[in-house]
């Protein structure tokens, strides 16, 4: 049967040479009616301990995975790049949240959360409302309406938003809106895992900062969570060449 295959990051290499179209282009792969995902990359030189994440149909798989004809089978390496270089990463969160006054909550986890992806990943692209405008809550009326709505309007262009949300946050969940409608992967991290605006935006829910990073110290962010945010990009954008 035959399936087409994408590679990613340092798995370009295994490209075949007659392969038409450029090395981030998928190309086809003739295969034996039983093969599953390992079978692919046994097939093409690729030693299984280069791979970190598959995907078939823009879903996450397993090596073991049974595949059909007219499959699409996307082979990951670890961290899909290596140093992150492609992804951009928005860091979504409460600033007000349920405050009456004109403060903003602690900002401390946005530090955190950047340190801890800058560990793992060095040239993640991040951006960050609150470090781009540390100053904020004294800024004008123009000024500040221009910062909110041009922030909340760049959380689209995202492909990971990750939101905070250890309190309900109006402007949080506008971003969130943004990037979902953006094909963004949205990780909340927040105990409110029934509210329907987390439940039908978000990707993943974590239940406190602690744990999310403990995500990120253990390296289950770059072997787990990138195979699969790049996997739901991959499907949201329609297998496109850009990727």
């Amino acid at each position: 049967m035959e399936i087409t295959v994408k590679l990613y990051g340092r798995l370009r290499n295994y490209r075949p040479d007659d392969a038409p179209g450029a090395p981030h282009h998928p190309f086809s792969l003739a295969v034996a009616d039983d093969a599953v995902v390992a079978t692919v990359a046994a097939q093409l030189g690729i030693d299984m301990g280069f791979v970190a994440g598959t995907a078939v149909n823009g879903e996450s798989a397993q090596f073991d995975t049974p595949l059909q004809e007219g499959d699409q089978v996307s082979l990951f390496p670890p961290t899909a790049g290596g140093d992150g270089a492609d992804m951009h990463i928005f860091i979504a969160g409460i600033m007000q949240a349920t405050r009456i006054d004109d403060q903003i909550e602690s900002q401390n986890y946005r530090v955190q959360i950047t340190e801890a992806l800058q560990k793992q990943l060095p040239q993640v692209k991040i951006t960050d409302p609150w470090a781009l405008n540390p100053g904020s809550v004294n800024y004008d009326e123009e000024r500040a309406r221009h910062t909110f709505i041009t922030n909340t309007i760049r959380a689209g262009d995202a492909d990971l938003l990750i939101a905070y949300l250890p309190q309900p946050s109006m402007g949080t969940a506008m971003e969130m809106w943004e990037a979902f409608k953006g094909g963004a992967y949205i990780i909340a991290i927040t105990p409110y895992k029934h509210h329907w605006s987390v439940r039908f935006t978000a990707q993943e829910i974590w239940p406190d900062l602690e744990s999310f990073l403990g995500l990120l110290e253990n390296g289950r962010f770059t072997q787990e969570t990138l195979p699969k945010i790049r996997a739901w990009r991959n499907r949201v954008d329609g297998a496109s060449p850009d990727d």
